[in-house]
């Protein structure tokens, strides 16, 4: 019988197909070790300072039992006197240095607590508007006052008398309009030859106002005054008779006391009387040829000063 010798075209192919499938489990193998490695390198705790399994329960009994406690990634290493913590969290890497050991576990829960609550604020928070340059303007409405007042006016009777007021008033912010009603006690005008006359008043004013502060009040309007006046001891036939005056005012107030609703204050007015009347007393000397003669005649400025108590609301 004749040797046989191995046929090499088959033997070939056999020795390929054996050094490829060493040549794949060592690269899986070297891939294994390395993420081995690496994941060891990534939870190093040394025993002494704590477990994983430590470190876990901690995230999880302070952020709930779906806390992503796999995404972090925890080692603490002995560089000498010290110990050296890092924890990682995707691109984000915090570090520290203590010479305990178990300080550092317990601050490496303390430290991958703030990362895991900030990255989802992080991510999913939405951008805040733009502010306003300039808040927007709150809307006032105008309020409504009223006063009753008591006083001195001077000038517009013979004699200074007490004055009483009624005032009503529009507020806007700082400005504001006013319409009052004030009556006069009747004074007596005794002239040198003993005639005597009897004069009552009743007026009405209005107006505008400006606060320059919270206390004070300038004050521009027109007022105007009806006089009526009766003749009495020493005129033959008395009559009644009445005038007209009016003119431009001019005031000041300041109102110390605001309680909402109430207020209180005082108050100063000039008028200047461009329209002025005045009384005659017909037949002065009995004679029915004599002249009339003038017993009172309104002066050209009349003032008044006031004591106000209101409401505003």
């Amino acid at each position: 019988m004749g040797a046989q010798f191995p046929n090499r075209a088959t033997q070939v192919p056999l020795r390929k197909r054996r050094h490829r499938r060493s040549a794949s489990a060592l690269l899986a193998f070297t891939f294994l070790v390395s993420v081995a490695v690496e994941a060891h390198a990534a939870n190093d705790i040394p025993s002494e300072c704590g477990t994983r399994k430590t470190f876990d329960d901690e995230l999880h009994k302070r952020l709930g039992a779906d806390a992503p406690t796999s995404s972090v990634q925890v080692s603490i290493t002995n560089a000498g006197p010290r110990f050296h913590l890092r924890v990682q969290i995707g691109d984000e890497v915090r570090e520290l240095d203590d010479p305990s050991c178990a300080e550092l576990f317990r601050a490496s829960v303390v430290v991958a607590v703030a990362m895991l609550m900030h990255e989802p604020e992080k991510k999913l928070a939405p951008p805040s508007p733009p502010s306003p340059l300039r808040p927007p303007p709150v809307r006032e409405y105008p309020r409504l006052g009223l006063a009753a007042g008591t006083g001195l006016a001077v000038g517009t009777l013979p004699k200074p008398v007490l004055a009483f007021e009624l005032e009503s008033k529009v507020i806007w912010q700082r400005f504001g309009a006013l319409v009052n009603l004030r009556y006069f006690l009747p004074a007596q005008k005794i002239d040198a030859a003993e005639k005597h006359l009897k004069v009552q008043a009743l007026g009405i004013g209005m107006g505008g106002f400006f606060r320059p502060s919270r206390f004070w009040e300038a004050r521009l309007g027109f007022a105007a005054q009806h006089l009526v006046g009766a003749g009495g001891q020493g005129i033959t036939k008395p009559k009644t008779d009445s005038i007209w005056v009016g003119g431009p005012t001019l005031g000041l107030a300041f109102l110390p006391i605001q309680t909402k609703p109430f207020w209180a204050g005082v108050g100063a007015e000039g008028q200047l009387n461009a329209v002025r009347g005045r009384f005659q007393i017909l037949h002065y000397s009995q004679d029915v040829t004599s002249p009339a003669q003038e017993i009172y005649r309104v002066p050209w400025i009349a003032g008044s000063a006031f004591v106000r108590l209101g409401l505003v609301w």
